[in-house]
């Protein structure tokens, strides 16, 4: 019993299992996580090591090569890649895709512990983080006060809303920036602390030690335990200004001490003696110890400001939130949206305003909305497109019924293979929209055909079902097959990108299969079609009848082989002429209303001047109308030790985020322009001020395609020479016609003052390198000698010296060092020689070696790839040791490596999907030579797939590309159904001329049918319209545009080839490729 025989006498069953799977199908779906993008496990494990106030060339030679050098045996490494700039050091180690990144995490672990000792012993432990290239803030606060001091509000924004909001389930971080922090501020003025005869570290040793309360045991007495502690916090601010920080000449002190004693035993009565002993005892205290007041001021001030946080014009807190990987955008922002709305009148009541400026999920939502709003619109275009062909308003409703159906499985199968409801999964079901009604198109065209031949409504169902079964699965199975490719063997971003669309696509065509072989066919038994409604009509009707009409076969043969000939023409011209035409990127651009400013000052640049750069910027970008919003982050906040933030901003540093209008007229490119020309006119370049304007023109620059469109990396060991090399590849890169903006990441040197330590001279004295370092801190930086508590609040004391003595350099030389061995205090000046000088602010590093990198951008009247062959022949043709110094590399990067790498598995998974469609065609039908007849209609469709992306704009990238390997199993479809009908035609007797053209009259409808409600289905998606709407656009319009010349040359093309090839086959070698009628029939057709 055939599937349709069975649906057909167990209607109940049917209608049960069908049941099931709606109430499975919307559970799933209800219970579906919502994300914007599929999971992606980035193979990246990245290395942080800090080390406070350390040189880059010291962080380099301590830290980074020896950290390069543990883990480059790790198992799987690709690519080791450095930087080294002040206080840290951070290391990104590469692995191949594929590679487990737990283990590969586990295993730099296991080789960072190994070297930690070799490692300075004032740096913090290196902190190893896998690498997630979408951990973006899901939520952004804007905090302010109302008639509240800064260092209030920033207390209340870190007790109340930061420490609720990371209790929310599923947030991971929450990081404060801006604002002001309290610190009780020990300034020390520099002649009266050398006049005491101290060092800065006895002061910090002092404060910290005297700053204490420890438990000291309990003593039992009677019934009770009473428990013993010593106490010596401080209680005030005060306290600290009073607090004792040395002793002035302990010796004499005493010896005076003694001989007041004497004096007072001798002149009275013991009574007298002990109270005068009280009086000198307090009298000499206070003349031989030294309070902070003697040698400076503990003041309770405010923290240096280290960031500043702007929203619109009016500074700000602002609070930024990062979800746990594994939890749900939407859901966390719902979660917290809650949190926020009951901490609102708590809040409200002490002065604080909150304000979410940007959320993450409203994109997510947007873009999701959008595509299930473009998935239902496809739907009705394919239910109007059905009614016009069909003019029968039940049977079109029949044949949609495989769209909610299909698509509520997939969503049940979704949840059973832990899929998120994405931009991908949910774009695979859009396109596929006007796919799964393809088999319920076929199915019910055939069973109607043969209701009008007169088989009765059951067994007309049955034969007609059974008839098409086999070319049916076929026909998906080739579609499934171009996927597997794509899941299995595309590596990188677009394989991990693309899968959850694959799976998508697999599941809608295997339920789009069985659902026409069963619910469908069962259901057409109860329609009854009047014979008006079915209007069977022919496209070659014409031709087939003036071929036939031709007196000979040579003249028959001349003029298919001139259609045939016309169609390569045609095939050849678009590859050739249009082709080349065409850009090609890795993935599309679109337009997200927002761009970013990164502003870079000199190197050592206060903040303040900083953030006049920026107010001036502000001013400017605030002049045109399409503004909405603007953000402004400058430098970044201190993190306590244990703490990692992976990219920081220097003083010298600034982004500005900007939000554009939604009812704009311009895009953000032309904002963006006219901006830039805005800022050359304010000659920010005079103050040393570099301005980057950055467009965030795809979503999936976050997973790292969203490099320059040239990168050139220079590998070397000296930085004078790769210098002088790097500048003269520059001024050949800037002949290149199309190339602009040349530019390297060498930087400005950072002015630096060194201080040469005398290791013998130290030594002699018992003075350490370390106590030389933290001195010189403690002077200028200052040093965190204890934390003050009050109020359940610890404010940190800080010592340094005064702005007036910490503002000259050469007041270092007279700082004071105590030597223990000697008992004396040592000028630093006699240990140490000051020097002047300049450093490298950054250097970088891949495997294992110093490298700078060159970038460039390829103006918009250039095509992109004809500019990077001029990059790449101007590269090969360097030579050593002419052009480039021996053991120096050069190699172009960015996106023509991109490319290249993602491109390749493209075209591999390509390759092998035409040779799975072929494979499963030959089993079809048994034959080797009809497979590749039919697969004439994949070239075909590459003239319309390219004509589409030429005249809608697109250019060839990652997705389009997919549309062409999704091409190859879907215009076989339409051959399958053909070549089966031919097989059956002729396999009845008919002749082969004949049964071709009867075939091809026979199977026109369906073919249009399947193909037109195919591509109305896709054209809301191929619009774009809407949020995200432009990210699967170009795999649409490639679609689109293949199917459409496929199916009308199909219809003539393939007739003619069969023919012709049948023909040559039979003249040369007797032989006729037509497979048993047992074999290729299930059923049988009466001769028409």
């Amino acid at each position: 019993m055939s599937l349709p025989e069975f649906s057909i006498k167990k209607k109940v069953t049917v209608y049960m299992v069908t049941a099931a799977f709606i109430l499975l199908g919307v559970l799933a779906f209800q219970r579906l996580p919502q994300e914007l993008f599929p999971p992606i496990t980035f193979p990246q494990v990245t290395i942080v090591t800090d080390y406070s106030n350390a040189a880059p060339e010291e962080i380099e030679t301590l830290i980074t090569r020896v950290i390069e050098e543990s883990i480059g045996s790790v198992a799987g490494l690709k690519r080791i890649e450095s930087s080294s700039r002040e206080g840290r050091s951070t290391i990104i180690a590469s692995f191949n895709w594929g590679q487990d990144i737990d283990f590969a995490a586990l295993a730099i672990r296991e080789k960072v512990d190994l070297i930690k000792e070799r490692l300075p012993k004032e740096s913090d432990d290196p902190v190893v983080l896998k690498f997630d290239p979408l951990s973006r803030p899901i939520l952004i606060l804007s905090v302010t006060g109302t008639n509240i001091p800064p260092v209030r509000l920033k207390f209340l924004a870190e007790k109340i809303l930061k420490d609720r909001l990371e209790k929310v389930e599923g947030v991971a971080s929450v990081t404060i920036s801006g604002g002001v922090n309290r610190e009780i501020l020990v300034e020390i003025d520099m002649p009266r602390l050398q006049a005491n005869h101290l060092s800065l570290l006895e002061v910090v040793d002092s404060l910290d030690e005297a700053n204490i309360s420890y438990p000291a045991g309990s003593i039992k007495k009677g019934l009770y335990e009473y428990l013993i502690r010593t106490v010596g916090d401080f209680r005030s601010v005060a306290e600290i200004h009073h607090a004792v920080v040395g002793v002035d000449n302990v010796e004499k002190a005493r010896r005076e001490e003694a001989s007041f004693i004497e004096r007072d035993y001798s002149e009275g009565p013991r009574r007298t003696i002990d109270r005068s002993r009280e009086e000198v005892e307090q009298k000499m205290l206070e003349k031989r110890l030294v309070l902070v007041k003697d040698i400076g001021n503990a003041i309770d001030g405010l923290a240096e400001k280290t960031s500043i946080s702007r929203y619109n014009d009016s500074e700000n807190i602002s609070i930024s939130i990062q979800k746990q990987s594994n939890a749900n955008t939407i859901q966390v922002v719902d979660r917290l949206r809650r949190e926020l709305g009951a901490l609102r009148e708590d809040i409200e009541s002490r002065g604080v305003q909150s304000k979410i400026i940007y959320d993450h999920s409203v994109f997510i939502r947007q873009t999701l909305e959008n595509l299930v709003h473009e998935a239902v619109m496809g739907g009705l275009l394919a239910l109007a497109t059905l009614w016009i062909f069909l003019r029968a308003l039940s049977v079109s409703f029949l044949v949609i019924i495989s769209i909610p159906l299909s698509m509520l499985g997939v969503f049940f199968m979704m949840a059973m293979g832990n899929i998120t409801v994405n931009i991908m999964s949910l774009g695979g079901l859009a396109i596929s929209i006007g796919m799964v009604i393809d088999t319920s198109i076929v199915v019910l065209e055939n069973i109607f055909r043969r209701r009008q031949l007169g088989d009765l409504p059951e067994k007309g169902a049955v034969e007609a079902t059974n008839e098409v079964t086999w070319p049916v699965v076929s026909s998906n199975l080739s579609t499934i097959a171009v996927f597997f490719p794509l899941i299995v063997f595309v590596p990188g971003v677009a394989g991990q990108i693309f899968k959850d669309l694959s799976w998508a696509i697999i599941f809608s065509q295997i339920f789009s299969t069985f659902i026409p072989l069963t619910l469908v066919a069962m259901l057409s038994t109860y329609i009854n079609v009047p014979q008006k409604d079915y209007r069977p009509f022919s496209l070659t009707g014409s031709l087939d009848r003036y071929i036939l009409g031709l007196p000979t076969e040579k003249e028959q043969n001349r003029l298919m082989g001139t259609i045939l000939l016309s169609v390569i023409v045609l095939l050849l011209l678009s590859i050739f002429l249009v082709v080349p035409t065409i850009d090609r990127e890795v993935l599309p651009k679109l337009d997200q209303g927002q761009f970013s400013v990164k502003v870079d000052m000199p190197l050592g640049t206060r903040l303040d001047v900083t953030d006049q750069v920026c107010r001036t910027l502000e001013k400017k970008i605030r002049t045109i109308p399409e503004v909405e919003d603007i953000s402004t982050s400058i430098g970044s906040e201190k993190t306590g030790r244990g703490e990692i933030k992976i990219e920081t901003l220097r003083p010298s540093q600034a982004l500005i985020f900007v939000s554009l209008k939604k009812d704009r007229k311009r895009s953000s490119s032309q904002v963006v322009s006219e901006l830039s020309d805005m800022t050359k006119a304010l000659d920010l370049a005079a103050q040393g001020a570099k301005i980057e304007f950055m467009l965030q023109e795809s979503e999936f620059a976050v997973v790292g395609t969203g490099s320059k469109p040239i990168l050139v990396e220079v590998k070397g060991y000296d930085f004078s020479t790769m210098e002088k090399l790097v500048h003269r590849l520059k001024g050949k890169l800037s002949t290149i016609p199309g190339v602009m903006n040349v530019q390297d990441d060498i930087g400005k040197k950072s002015p630096e003052t060194k201080l040469e330590i005398n290791k013998k001279r130290a030594a002699l004295y018992g003075i350490s390198a370390l106590d030389i370092s933290l001195t010189a801190k403690a002077a200028i930086e200052g040093v965190v000698a204890t934390q003050y508590r009050e109020g359940g609040r610890e404010v940190d004391v800080r010592v340094r010296l005064n702005e007036a003595d910490r503002s000259d350099i050469d007041n270092l030389g007279d700082l004071l060092l105590y030597s223990k061995i000697l008992d004396v205090h040592v000028p630093l000046k006699e240990i140490a020689l000051i020097e002047r000088g300049e450093g490298p602010s950054e250097i970088k590093r891949s495997d294992q070696e110093r490298t700078v990198t060159i970038s460039a951008e390829i103006s918009k009247n250039r095509k992109d790839k004809d500019v990077l062959a001029a990059v790449q022949k101007l590269l090969a043709s360097l030579r050593v040791p002419d052009d480039i110094p021996q053991d120096f590399q050069v190699k172009l990067s960015g996106k023509a490596k991109e490319i290249k790498e993602n491109f390749g598995g493209v075209i591999f998974a390509f390759v092998l999907a035409v040779m799975l469609v072929y494979m499963i065609m030959a089993a079809q039908f048994e034959s080797f030579l009809q497979p590749l007849i039919i697969m004439i209609t994949i070239p075909l469709s590459f003239a319309g797939a390219v004509l589409a992306i030429k005249i809608s704009g697109h250019s060839f990238n990652v997705i389009s590309l997919l549309g062409l390997v999704l091409l190859e199993g879907v215009v076989v479809n339409n051959g399958i159904v053909l070549m089966e009908y031919i097989n059956q035609l002729r396999a009845e007797g008919v002749e082969m001329v004949e049964a071709v053209w009867q075939a091809t009259r026979t199977r026109t409808r369906p073919v249009l049918m399947t193909s037109t409600t195919t591509i109305m289905g896709m054209l809301p998606v191929a619009l774009g319209i809407g949020e995200g709407g432009g990210i699967l656009a170009p795999l649409s319009v490639t679609i689109m545009g293949g199917l459409f010349s496929s199916t009308v040359l199909t219809l003539l093309v393939l007739p003619c080839l069969y023919i012709l090839v049948n023909r040559i086959l039979d003249r040369f070698f007797s032989y006729d490729d037509l497979p048993e009628a047992d074999e290729t029939i299930e059923g049988s057709l009466p001769q028409t």
